[in-house]
């Protein structure tokens, strides 16, 4: 991020990475997932860069368990931009037409 500075990061939060999953291959546990979404959002967040995340991936016949993966990134989404509130408004600064546009913060 430092280095290419972009406008806007795109983040593709696939859970196909979940260590049960038939096609991912890889090893994260739920847990895992939670804590790569935190990193995501956390750094491209802290450092005044806009993120349009999706979900995706996952494959599993247990839609309730393929969904509760999916709302990870929504959780942390969350507690990211709560805890961006309560300890300052170190994005208006970084961007101050968030303020001026009503973000609220």
């Amino acid at each position: 991020l430092e280095e290419c500075r972009p406008d806007l990061v795109l983040y593709d939060a696939g859970v196909d990475v979940y260590v049960r999953d038939g096609l991912g291959k890889l090893e994260l546990t739920e847990e895992g997932i939670r804590k790569r979404d935190r990193m995501v959002l956390d750094e491209c967040i802290g450092r005044g860069v806009p993120v349009a995340a999706v979900v995706g991936g996952g494959y599993d016949s247990d839609v309730a368990a393929l969904g509760r993966r999916h709302a990870i990134l929504h959780e942390e989404a969350s507690e990211v931009w709560k805890k961006k509130i309560k300890f300052g408004s170190d994005l208006c600064q970084t961007n101050p037409e968030w303020k001026s546009e009503g973000w609220g913060l």
